[in-house]
């Protein structure tokens, strides 16, 4: 009876750590097979989209970002989280004069509401979330907590979210708004840009 017992309790737990180490062998099989995909989306992004050579895809831990060139330009492009319906973000590297943040959903405030005519097509995106303006380098520790790793700015953030996070038809035409209210944004004197 009792070497029953002892074998009877060797057995069970024997199968217990069997069960964990399957479950634990699963999961990181799925989460490798998640990040191949992702991958495999952002390379394909990135040949349809970037001049040659000059982007890169990096994996943080609940970021996935392909930063590059397109039409001269540098932008950082970010899937926050593993789902490809999570968020996700376009952060175009320019100069801008002055910080503020326009989310969905929010009263406008006083300095939103005076903003030129070329900021009104950015509430009309599919999924806008929020556009973020940082006229300054953004520190390290605040761009992991910011959901900013690939960049330290300045420039502008655009958060939005949908179906299609690995079009380059959508990114285009991200990137082209960004463009075109960043040159309505730099207000800079001319011997503030000396040097950019």
């Amino acid at each position: 009876m009792i070497v029953l017992d002892f074998f009877g309790y060797r057995i069970i737990a024997l199968i217990i750590l069997i069960v964990l180490f399957l479950s634990l062998a699963y999961y990181l099989y799925s989460v490798i097979k998640k990040f191949r995909s992702l991958r495999t989306h952002f390379l394909s992004l990135a040949e349809a989209f970037c001049h040659p050579g000059s982007w890169s895809v990096r994996h943080y831990p609940y970021h996935h970002t392909l930063s590059g060139s397109a039409g001269g330009h540098r932008f950082h492009y970010s899937l926050l989280g593993h789902d490809e319906r999570a968020m996700f973000q376009l952060f175009l590297e320019c100069p801008v004069a002055k910080a503020f943040v326009l989310e969905v959903g929010e009263q406008p405030s006083k300095q939103a509401m005076d903003l030129p005519e070329a900021f009104r097509p950015i509430f009309h995106l599919p999924g806008f979330r929020s556009l973020k303006v940082i006229p300054q380098k953004v520190p390290l520790f605040s761009r992991l907590l910011g959901g900013l790793v690939g960049s330290g700015g300045p420039g502008l953030v655009l958060r939005t979210q949908g179906d299609e996070p690995f079009s380059p038809q959508a990114l285009k035409r991200d990137l082209r708004l960004l463009l075109d209210l960043a040159e309505t944004l730099d207000s800079e004197p001319p011997q503030q840009k000396e040097g950019i």
